[in-house]
């Protein structure tokens, strides 16, 4: 079963648990009269696959148009040749390896608001968290029904901020989570109070400038705490941050 929720500043709002269809088709009117205007980005490393799901979208939007991609790298290709911008990315994580959030999250970065639908085999509650912070419209289970993927991408083109999930992983976040690496925590524990202030802004996709604005203090004082943050808590960049603070239960708001 899966889950559809809308944003809300640093929180995702419950707003349907069943009738997944109807959210999907309810605006079917509006959404047949733009289906022809409609393109899709599938990325998937098995060719089959990628024509699959190529062949469903064309049954849901007559006349839309898609392109594929075997790998993330010949995806961004395609998306900084210029002549391919589309509504929808479909993205299947699966393969990526071990650091599959890392590469994934750094994708839905450059997509610059282009909503993005990613697959998988199964997700864990951290990843979904990711996921879904890092700008993901939807995460969807390989075993989902074909009726799931069409409302993913019915909402995903409204661009109104909803968001899909496993029914499973929306679970409440205990603010004092037991945590699976005890040394992750321990340095989350180790940062000074502005540090954390500094943190749960970085989380909120602020900038460094907007940090400082926020906390009135300096953008460079602001790049000094980052880098002693990014020391303690053992990452190289931001996203790594971000999925760190998934595993952990840390939460912005």
């Amino acid at each position: 079963m899966t889950i559809a929720v809308r944003r809300a500043g640093n929180t995702l709002r419950v707003i349907s648990s069943e009738g997944h269809s109807r959210s999907a088709t309810h605006n079917g009117g509006e959404l047949a009269a733009l289906a022809r205007r409609r393109s899709f980005l599938v990325v998937d490393p098995q060719a089959l696959v990628r024509h699959g799901l190529a062949l469903t979208l064309s049954s849901l939007y007559e006349g839309a148009q898609t392109w594929q991609a075997g790998t993330l790298a010949e995806a961004l290709s395609l998306l900084a040749a210029g002549a391919s911008v589309p509504d929808v990315v479909l993205l299947d994580a699966d393969g990526l390896g071990p650091d599959r959030m890392v590469a994934v999250a750094d994708f839905l970065s450059r997509l610059q608001g282009v909503p993005a639908v990613v697959m998988s085999s199964s997700f864990s509650a951290a990843e979904t968290r990711t996921l879904l912070t890092a700008g993901a419209a939807a995460c969807l289970l390989k075993s989902d029904p074909s009726a799931v993927l069409a409302e993913a991408v019915g909402l995903a083109l409204t661009r109104e901020g909803y968001v899909q999930m496993p029914y499973a992983l929306l679970a409440p976040v205990n603010p004092m989570p037991v945590m699976e690496d005890g040394l992750e925590q321990a340095n989350v524990a180790r940062l000074t109070n502005r540090q954390r202030d500094i943190f749960k802004l970085l989380l909120s996709g602020c900038s460094n400038k907007e940090i400082a604005r926020r906390l009135g203090v300096l953008e460079g004082t602001v790049k000094v705490h980052v880098r002693a943050m990014m020391q303690k808590l053992g990452a190289r960049n931001r996203t790594q941050i971000a999925i760190l603070a998934a595993r952990t239960g840390f939460r912005p708001e």
